[in-house]
């Protein structure tokens, strides 16, 4: 029988996976009205029958799953949904891989962090206690940084000149054109030819009443030559400016510590 939360409720779900059916049913389960954009998980069916005949199969998939008890939902996994329903900020994440899109929402309430990852039809989601930025680092996975010093100029400017760069042999020119100093811009331009695997990370501050107010990005580009980690800040003006590094692991937690510290 699931503890439905009456007595005090020790941690014993490490995680779960979660068919988008099943989220789907749980979500109606829970009341729950939305959850986090970043998962595009908004309501998919066009008829009743259609959802009805989806939710019984689910229905089994999560008895059997010790994930719910009749209509009664895991009380661990209830409040992580509830918290990813209703955060007071969010890191959102996006990786690009060959045109196909993986997900990520780090969500925080004012008790808990709950992370959740989606690949294709398949959702994972689980409570993180006090190391925020590795489960990220992780998701990522390992590569080889690319070796160049750093590179910082206008937001505007340099995004400008990255969609300009389609030939190897002019890429580097596209940023020396920008002030990117010729050493690094002999590396780092023919690196952004052809990449096609990128990872946009954002902050979100909610707040009642008032649209999320976004912060970031972090970027992170794994061309073939290397890993590129990319942040932004605004100037005392008002100016957004971009910086790249090599994409080093203490280079990206860095990058994500510093995005977490502007959500508190």
């Amino acid at each position: 029988m699931i503890d439905l939360g009456i007595e005090p409720v020790t941690a014993t779900l490490p995680s779960a996976t979660l068919h988008v059916d099943e989220l789907d049913l749980l979500v109606d389960l829970l009341d729950i009205d939305v959850l986090p954009v970043v998962l595009d998980a908004a309501p998919r069916f066009d008829s009743l029958p259609e959802r009805d005949r989806v939710f019984r199969s689910a229905q089994d998939s999560l008895a059997a799953a010790g994930l719910i008890d009749g209509i009664a939902v895991h009380p661990e996994l209830a409040r992580w949904l509830r918290a990813l329903a209703r955060p007071r900020d969010e890191i959102a994440l996006r990786r690009y891989i060959d045109g196909t899109v993986a997900r990520l929402c780090l969500a925080r309430d004012d008790e808990m962090a709950v992370l959740a990852l989606r690949s294709g039809d398949t959702f994972t989601v689980q409570r993180l206690e006090h190391d925020l930025a590795g489960p990220i680092v992780h998701a990522l996975g390992g590569a080889e940084p690319l070796a160049f010093g750093v590179v910082n100029r206008p937001t505007t400017d340099l995004g400008a000149a990255l969609n300009r760069i389609v030939d190897p042999g002019t890429a580097a020119a596209q940023l020396t054109a920008i002030g990117v100093p010729a050493a690094e811009a002999a590396v780092v331009g023919p690196a952004f030819v052809g990449c096609t695997t990128f990872t946009e990370i954002v902050g979100i501050v909610h707040e009642a009443g008032h649209p999320g107010l976004m912060h970031g990005p972090v970027t992170v580009f794994d061309t073939a030559a290397g890993r590129i980690v990319g942040t932004t800040s605004v100037a005392t003006d008002g100016t957004p400016w971009t910086s790249f590094s090599p994409g080093t692991p203490g280079r990206l937690r860095q990058a994500l510590d510093g995005l977490l510290a502007q959500l508190d």
